[in-house]
């Protein structure tokens, strides 16, 4: 009740039917805004970054020993698992496929181990399927 009668009060003054100065202060006050009220594109601060594993950007060859034998257990021979390389499905299957050519075409030694030894030490308490 007391803003519309607040209202009431002002609406002469602010009237711009006789006040031309008034007209334009506000003009010109309302381009001014309408200058700073343009929205800019940007991209969202919030989201979270794209996940990929550790191999994504690199192209994965047979030829590179180096790289395929951080994916083989230096004890059994045997290829890690997804669950301990931290690959995605895509790249882990690319990797076991280069380290099957590379042991094919002799870039990589083959491992066999005597049967005792066939189990791979449990160094990162991780629980195995027997």
């Amino acid at each position: 009740m007391l803003a519309l009668r607040g209202l009431q009060r002002l609406k002469p003054v602010l009237s711009t039917h006789g006040n031309k100065s008034l007209r334009t202060i506000t003009a010109s006050s309302e381009a001014a805004q309408h200058k700073d009220d343009v929205l800019v594109k940007m991209e969202n601060p919030y989201k979270d970054p794209q996940k990929g594993c550790i191999l994504c950007n690199v192209t994965v060859d047979f030829k590179n020993v180096q790289l395929l034998s951080q994916f083989i257990s230096p004890h059994t021979g045997r290829i890690y698992g997804r669950h301990l390389t931290g690959l995605c499905g895509r790249k882990q299957k690319e990797v076991s496929k280069a380290i099957k050519k590379a042991h094919s075409m002799g870039f990589m030694s083959v491992t066999h181990k005597h049967p005792q030894f066939m189990k791979d030490p449990n160094i990162c308490n991780v629980k195995q399927l027997e």
